[in-house]
């Protein structure tokens, strides 16, 4: 049976556990941008190509409009 840690030991752990977390999700929030990005560029390639984009995606037309939309407007700055 291996040792019980001390409090540094809990304390490193948690840290890179936490550290491990946060890259993962930052790494999943760049992901998402990517692919809902090139799904915008997607849809505009022919009239009719946002129906098709949604029916090989297995979602509803709006779900891609709002997805989009929300990733769009992530690299365009806010006009006020």
């Amino acid at each position: 049976m291996t040792p019980r840690p001390d409090e540094q030991a809990r304390t490193e752990l948690r840290d890179l556990v936490a550290k491990a977390s946060k890259h993962r999700d930052a790494e999943h929030e760049r992901t998402e941008t990517d692919f809902w990005r090139a799904i915008d560029a997607l849809q505009d390639r022919y009239h009719g190509a946002q129906q098709d984009v949604a029916d090989a995606l297995g979602v509803k037309r709006n779900q891609i409009l709002r997805q989009t939309k929300r990733y769009r407007s992530a690299e365009e700055p806010a006009t006020d």
